[in-house]
């Protein structure tokens, strides 16, 4: 597996689990929110700023892969890396770790860049498309938290 330049430690709560205190399917993609979030601030991409410039982002896609559950009290990391960038729209990977190691989930989600006045899709600013790239070449994993 690739690595990730990035990760966030986390610990599972218990309002994110079900009866069997195994975390609900659909937190998986909060956690992803969790790390991309992170990871826009490691990068300085501020949220603000890029809200401030008239523009924001959407979700156009998420997928999520199962490999073991997440229970109650778990510490884990939520690795993320930068997958394409296009003109409009870029990807971050995720990787769900437990503490110990054992692979949980598998995720990926699209951002699609747009105007705030139109609410139609736009292109990256160049300077955060540049970013991104860079981002995108970086090796290893560093932690951030």
């Amino acid at each position: 597996m690739e690595a990730y330049p990035f990760r966030y430690r986390q610990r599972v709560r218990f309002g994110e689990t079900d009866m069997q205190n195994v975390v609900y399917y659909a937190n998986y993609l909060l956690y992803a929110e969790v790390g991309r979030v992170a990871y826009l601030r490691e990068l300085r991409l501020e949220y603000g700023d890029i809200v401030a410039r008239g523009l924001d982002f959407t979700i156009g896609e998420a997928c999520v892969r199962y490999r073991a559950p997440l229970r109650f009290d778990d510490e884990f990391d939520i690795k993320v890396r930068v997958g394409e960038v296009r003109h409009s729209s870029w990807a971050f990977d995720y990787a769900v770790d437990r503490a110990d190691g054992l692979h949980c989930a598998d995720m990926t989600t699209v951002q699609v860049m747009i105007d705030r006045a139109s609410l139609r899709a736009t292109r990256i600013p160049e300077a955060m498309r540049a970013t991104l790239l860079r981002a995108k070449e970086v090796e290893g994993v560093r932690p951030s938290r």
